[in-house]
């Protein structure tokens, strides 16, 4: 349980540091998992909509690359910058499907 409030206060502080107009670091974001050929969509979780983004995945240490992954619901979604938040982890965006 401890391990999910370290979880949720790393996920408020960034949130917080992207709201003021930082990325995450260079090395961050060469770390992350990559999705290609993503698509973004509106899922019903319980009562509530969250975003979601499906793709294929590459150097994630779960899944073999290529893998059709979707992410937990999205925190934080930065098109610009090409990343999303989870609450675990940061992805970084490639190209996206051409549906998007």
């Amino acid at each position: 349980m401890a391990e999910d409030g370290a979880a949720r206060r790393e996920l408020l502080k960034d949130i917080e540091s992207y709201t003021c107009g930082e990325v995450p670091s260079p090395i961050v974001m060469l770390r992350a998992p990559r999705l290609e050929e993503w698509e973004a969509k509106v899922r019903r979780r319980g009562k509530e909509f969250v975003l979601v983004v499906s793709g294929a995945v590459r150097g994630h240490h779960e899944y073999r690359d290529g893998e059709w992954i979707s992410v937990s619901a999205i925190a934080w979604f930065d098109r610009k910058m090409g990343f999303i938040r989870t609450h675990n982890r940061i992805y970084t965006l490639g190209q996206p499907s051409a549906e998007v």
